[in-house]
């Protein structure tokens, strides 16, 4: 079928070829195009795309088996999904708080509830994309990451976000505990990020990277731990944990890129001998129970301390400023209490104006 489209092609040759394909609509193939199951050479192809005489086409079975899998039924009957909360709903978005530990939305062979799942059974409208697997998705946090995360009920209302997201004309605001040393109590960190050649599911810093750009403000500060408020201007996977991890910096339950300094403190916690610099977290927390409540509040936590806390956007169909906030998880705020930290800053912009620059 040489000069043919690929999806035509593919929505009259594949029901011929398999019956797990049997009935497949040109629509239905579009969306597995879309989803990256359909490669060329290897690489994922486009929906459009002119098929060449000769070309060796690839589908991949487990994007098909997903896309054809009731995500809704991932999530048994009854249950409630690990407390996702809305934090504002109307007829175009919603804005949720994702708890830590749930993942936004599906890949292909994954059998695990995501938030999309959980959109999905609570019967929520999701505009359509061009991921399948990612309806209204607009922006995402990673699995460990708990807080806010917007969602669009329609596709006009997906592309506004979208361009409002890439034209970095949104305000974005988190909350990290870290452990570590000494850093400036205020600053920025302008390191392009790179995936890892040793661990291709990880970043680290490196010229050849893409843009990243972070502002940050220590608003409380421990011997053991310190509570960071940051503002992202560029959303790159990863980018506050490794941008912390280039200044000396781990968050806490972040074992990807803090491993080490993750499991000095939980053994010291548990009572083993303190690795601090001098002894410093001996003599920070000497009462057992106090270590006892920082240890339950890490152990609750089923991701780790960073947590999306302040959105400020125009919304796409009014034009009104909005303000959205999510508090943290409780066990968060529980290890402040712990470490007489101070809660975060109602308003962040105080502490981290837009314009500052350190």
């Amino acid at each position: 079928m040489e000069g043919a489209r690929l999806d035509v092609a593919l929505a009259e040759l594949l029901p011929q070829s398999s019956d797990v394909f049997k009935g497949a609509s040109r629509s239905q193939i579009q969306k597995l195009i879309e989803a990256g199951g359909v490669l060329i050479a290897g690489q994922p192809a486009k929906k459009n795309l002119a098929l060449a005489s000769g070309e060796v086409v690839e589908v991949v079975m487990s994007a098909w088996q997903e896309l054809n899998t009731d995500r809704a039924a991932v999530i048994p009957p009854g249950s409630e999904l690990a407390d996702v909360r809305v934090v504002f709903e109307d007829d175009h978005l919603v804005a949720l708080s994702k708890p830590a530990g749930l993942t936004t939305h599906p890949v292909a062979g994954m059998s695990e509830p995501t938030l999309v799942d959980y959109l999905k059974a609570s019967s929520f409208r999701l505009a359509e994309t061009d991921d399948a697997l990612k309806p209204g998705i607009v922006h995402r946090l990673d699995k460990g990451t708990s807080g806010l995360l917007l969602v669009a009920k329609d596709t006009p209302t997906h592309a506004a976000l979208q361009r409002t997201f890439e034209r970095r004309q949104a305000l974005k605001y988190y909350l990290a505990l870290a452990i570590g040393g000494e850093m400036p109590e205020t600053g920025v960190v302008d390191e392009p990020l790179e995936r890892n050649p040793r661990h291709r599911e990880l970043y680290t810093v490196g010229a050849k990277g893409r843009l990243a750009l972070t502002y940050y403000r220590v608003i409380g500060a421990h011997p053991v731990v310190k509570l960071v408020l940051l503002r992202i201007v560029t959303g790159r996977t990863h980018q506050i944990r490794v941008h912390l991890q280039s200044r000396g910096q781990a968050i806490v339950g972040d074992d990807d890129y803090g491993r080490g300094m993750n499991v000095e403190l939980t053994s010291f916690l548990e009572g083993a001998r303190d690795k601090s610099y001098r002894s410093a977290w001996s003599e920070a927390l000497p009462e057992a129970a106090v270590r006892k409540r920082l240890l339950d509040a890490i152990g609750r936590c089923p991701g780790f301390f960073l947590h999306s806390y302040a959105l400020y956007l125009k919304h796409p169909a009014t034009g009104e400023q909005m303000e959205l906030r999510a508090e943290p998880p409780e066990y968060f705020a529980d290890a402040l209490k712990a470490l007489r930290l101070p809660p975060p800053p109602v308003d962040p912009r105080v502490l981290l104006p837009p314009e500052a620059k350190p």
